[in-house]
């Protein structure tokens, strides 16, 4: 099968039907001489879409919200105090993104990425990887980019002075049986990790300090709800994109 296809039947679907992913993960930060720290949980949905530019391209447009949870708690957020500075400030507790998109077509040694639409972060590079494991497909997509980390008043523009290089791996796995079957859209699972400049809210100041994000993505359907707690709160946060209790990005 082609490397075009086994990404859009893992992603998304061969068919142009829109896919969930959920992104859960705990973000951590490293202060120079200190142990690594739990800061935050994220729950994140994103959807995508797959839409066919040509036979040997085609588009993912994407769209995303999201939102923060205490460490201690598991509830959204208070203030945070920094353990090792005591500073304390408040806590972003959500953030959306979207409509974005990137497009992607076959080259003569794989997948290349084109035509990126991000409103708050400028790509630099962009690496796909598809590598078979036992009986799974295995994608990994590493992005550089230029952003910054959600605040109190959504993600900063790029002309806000806080966004610093980042470093994105996304890797998801599928059946290779399924992925060579005749379903245009397959179930896939996956990790991933996110590491860019620590945001001015943690409280480091110019202490250095690495900031991260690590947690699992998982392919979904629309619904029910992978996770129903999350969906709830992301209900109760952002009504104006859901109706009828679905999910309803605006692709434009």
């Amino acid at each position: 099968m082609r490397p075009l296809d086994i990404y859009r039947k893992t992603l998304g679907s061969l068919d142009e039907a829109d896919s969930a992913w959920w992104y859960l993960g705990t973000t951590t930060a490293q202060a120079e001489g200190h142990p690594e720290l739990i800061v935050n949980h994220v729950e994140t949905v994103m959807i995508y879409r797959t839409q066919t530019l040509d036979p040997d391209s085609f588009r993912v447009p994407w769209w995303e919200i999201g939102l923060f949870r205490d460490a201690i708690t598991g509830e959204l957020p208070g203030p945070w105090t920094n353990p090792i500075t005591g500073v304390t400030s408040d806590h972003p507790k959500t953030f959306e993104e979207g409509p974005s998109g990137f497009s992607l077509r076959e080259t003569g040694t794989g997948l290349a990425m084109f035509d990126v639409v991000q409103a708050f972060a400028a790509l630099e590079s962009a690496t796909i990887d598809i590598a078979t494991i036992g009986n799974r497909i295995c994608i990994t997509q590493t992005e550089v980019k230029t952003r910054a980390f959600p605040g109190l008043d959504g993600i900063p523009d790029l002309d806000s002075g806080q966004a610093t290089k980042s470093r994105t791996v996304l890797q998801w796995l599928a059946d290779a049986d399924a992925v060579a079957s005749n379903a245009p859209s397959v179930p896939a699972t996956g990790t991933y990790s996110f590491e860019i400049g620590a945001p001015a809210w943690l409280g480091f100041g110019d202490m250095p300090c690495r900031f991260m994000v690590k947690g699992l993505m998982v392919k979904a359907e629309l619904a029910p709800p992978l996770n129903p707690r999350g969906w709830r709160d992301l209900q109760q946060m952002f009504p104006q994109y859901f109706g009828a209790g679905m999910i309803q990005p605006r692709w434009c």
